[in-house]
């Protein structure tokens, strides 16, 4: 049940002291690169005795999206112990993050993979908190990139602030030369992509990169290294 931005009751106040807030990076239903189609599918989870509650708002690719940030979502009732699972969370043609907002004891677990591919499940993306993001000061590092005939690699960063930002991506060699460095800006609640990123900075062939990203405000990263034989990616975490 795909809410847009303009269907969410847009009441511009902070998540409720009682409200759960994550957020899942890198969803898309669109097409891909090679002929791939990325697809999304969320599991929400009432593991409690009572009925809970829970709200997903889409923050589209490239644009600000502060109101998505403050807005205190309408939530869905969910009865003790159910599993729901979303297929429309992100409308057609789109990429970007989820902000989900729960009721305590309400959990949320996100699939992205390629319906055009021959793998199997995809990328299994946690959900994450606040608490998680990488903040100023500190690096996040995305390590086993690659690009060659069979891989290619994406990275995305989010900027959880309701401030405008920016972060620096630096490509690392596996013998510590740069391989490229450039930084990027990051409107409020702005999330990035940056496909085929090693092609993009100049790299047509590299294994064993590694990408230290900073920020001056905080953020959540991630990347996929994509099997070009069977369309399947890999989701690689970041380290700090």
């Amino acid at each position: 049940m795909f809410r847009s931005l303009l269907a969410a009751a847009l009441l511009l106040a902070p998540v409720g002291a009682a409200a759960e807030e994550y957020f899942v990076v890198g969803v898309a239903q669109r097409q891909g690169q090679e002929g791939s189609w990325w697809g999304t599918e969320l599991w929400v989870t009432n593991t409690t005795a009572s009925t809970g509650g829970y709200a997903v708002v889409f923050l589209p690719v490239g644009q600000s999206n502060l109101e998505a940030l403050r807005v205190e979502p309408t939530l869905e009732d969910i009865p003790p112990g159910v599993t729901v699972l979303l297929k429309d969370v992100v409308p057609e043609g789109g990429l970007g993050a989820l902000r989900v907002v729960t009721t305590p004891g309400v959990m949320v677990y996100c699939r992205v993979f390629n319906a055009a591919g021959r793998g199997s499940f995809g990328l299994g993306v946690p959900p994450l908190t606040r608490a998680a993001a990488t903040r100023p000061g500190e690096i996040a590092h995305l390590v086993g990139l690659r690009r060659s005939p069979q891989f290619r690699t994406n990275v995305g960063v989010m900027n959880l602030s309701i401030d405008n930002g920016a972060v620096r991506i630096r490509l690392v060699g596996e013998r510590g030369e740069v391989l490229g460095e450039q930084p990027f800006r990051l409107a409020p609640g702005a999330y990035l992509q940056l496909t085929d990123i090693l092609h993009a900075f100049g790299q047509q062939r590299a294994e064993n990169v590694r990408a230290e990203i900073s920020g001056t405000v905080p953020f959540i990263a991630y990347g996929s290294v994509i099997d070009s034989r069977s369309g399947a990616p890999t989701l690689v975490q970041p380290l700090r």
